[in-house]
């Protein structure tokens, strides 16, 4: 029997539903916003089946989470291509977009942009911001990260553990930054860019719509777009 979504006035819709991301903001989330996250959200045409067992031999940490049909961390789960009327439907005007790939995530934002349906950010309490940055609805910024001052982080983005966003940072739509990243003061993160775990980027680079940076790669020119860098220095190895 499918879980009923129980909607109330300040209820969320989560898309997407990894458990390094997702799943982390569901243990602190509503203590934190005073929002309540009445589902998550999976875009697809077929019923969601894990094989738990197969997963977790990927895994050495055998705690990591996953749905069923009509679960996730005691949540309802609604997996369905058209979201937004069901949504809506429900009386649900409030989402947080986590889906993992960058141009899923946008186009869900988009989706969500041209049906009126409001973004909700996940901006975790230790997180420091510093004066003069803005941070548009919409975005995930994971524990001990640090915005600088003045930097622009606009819907979709989202940072992860222990990032640094120095200042006059413009980090564009759907970019993602993994943990430990650090970049300089006036770089620039085009639209759905992301860059790995530990890379260090220095002061006035842009990193082109699409682009993929190494983790622990440190980038001392400007990187192209739908492309991948890697190395110290980090270097062109393919484009998309």
């Amino acid at each position: 029997m499918e879980r009923r979504i129980v909607v109330k006035s300040n209820s969320v819709a989560v898309l997407g539903f990894h458990d390094g991301a997702a799943g982390q903001i569901e243990t602190w989330f509503e203590n934190v916003t005073g929002y309540h996250i009445a589902c998550f959200v999976h875009e697809a045409a077929e019923p969601f089946e894990v094989n738990v067992e197969a997963e977790n031999r990927k895994r050495v940490s055998q705690r990591t989470e996953f749905p069923t049909q009509d679960s996730f961390k005691g949540r309802p789960f609604l997996v369905s291509l058209d979201w937004v009327k069901e949504l809506k439907n429900l009386g649900i005007q409030k989402v947080l977009p986590l889906t993992p790939n960058n141009r899923d995530r946008l186009r869900q934002i988009q989706a969500c942009l041209e049906n009126g349906i409001e973004l909700i950010s996940a901006i975790h309490p230790t997180v420091t911001i510093l004066h003069g940055a803005t941070i548009e609805p919409g975005v995930w910024i994971n524990a001990g990260s640090l915005i600088g001052y003045k930097a622009e982080i606009e819907c979709g983005v989202l940072i992860n553990t222990g990032v640094q966003i120095d200042h006059h940072n413009v980090l564009k739509r759907c970019c993602q930054v993994d943990p430990g990243v650090i970049t300089a003061g006036h770089v620039t993160l085009w639209e759905c860019s992301h860059v790995s775990t530990g890379a260090t980027i220095i002061n006035r680079i842009e990193v082109g719509e699409g682009a993929i940076i190494g983790a622990g790669a440190v980038v001392i020119d400007n990187i192209p777009p739908k492309c991948t860098a890697v190395g110290v220095p980090a270097r062109v190895i393919k484009y998309q």
